[in-house]
């Protein structure tokens, strides 16, 4: 057996041996390809989202910055817990993380949010107004504390690792995708120095982390 032409041949095959070769090669190939989807399939979790989000936005952060992995803070209306807490020169932004999902579907104002992939469909709670009134609620805190004008935004990250998510959100959703993040928080955090007290801020938001 041959391919190409003249007298280039790719490969023989002529005794048992060489079959077998070739057999054990292509089941080879196929446990890796299984073993990397079933990787694939264990990482696109909500942990494992969290997990390479705030690494990478550590990566990113403009200095000064600090970051916060799921935690909670005290505040007026309660406890509320978060994927990510990321603060930097440009201010701070409050994180949820998805781990799967190609298209998502919804508006900022919707109460549900879908998500899809090809196997599967889910509605889950539309997550701004619950990352609204926390930045709400921490401005408030900071305010009182004699920290004005410190801007505190929503973050939404889809983190499927199948392929980029295509996100119908439409304008003011504060989404991006892991795979968009870098250019989404580029566009966010534009500026060249510290726009607040960082040492202030981070020594109140200390204070009211929940143990």
């Amino acid at each position: 057996m041959f391919f190409g032409g003249g007298d280039f041949q790719l490969w023989k095959l002529h005794t048992f041996g060489d079959y077998l070769a070739f057999f054990l090669f292509i089941l080879a190939g196929m446990v890796v390809f299984v073993l990397i989807v079933r990787h694939m399939n264990a990482q696109r979790n909500h942990e494992a989202a969290v997990k390479k989000v705030t690494k990478r936005l550590k990566r990113l952060a403009k200095k000064p910055s600090k970051i916060y992995s799921n935690v909670s803070f005290l505040l007026d209306s309660g406890k509320q817990q978060f994927d990510g807490v990321l603060m930097d020169r440009s201010g701070i932004y409050l994180l949820r993380a998805y781990g799967w999902g190609t298209k998502i579907y919804g508006t900022p104002e919707g109460e549900n949010w879908r998500r899809e992939d090809p196997k599967r469909k889910e509605e889950f709670p539309n997550p701004l107004p619950q990352l609204k009134k926390g930045a709400e609620e921490i401005g408030k805190i900071l305010e009182a504390n004699g920290v004005l004008g410190v801007k505190i935004m929503p973050m939404v990250v889809f983190a499927d690792n199948y392929q980029t998510p295509e996100l119908y959100l439409g304008y003011g959703s504060f989404s991006t995708t892991y795979q968009e993040m870098k250019t989404w928080y580029k566009k966010q955090s534009a500026v060249k120095e510290a726009q607040y007290d960082f040492n202030r801020v981070s020594s109140i938001l200390n204070g009211i982390q929940a143990n």
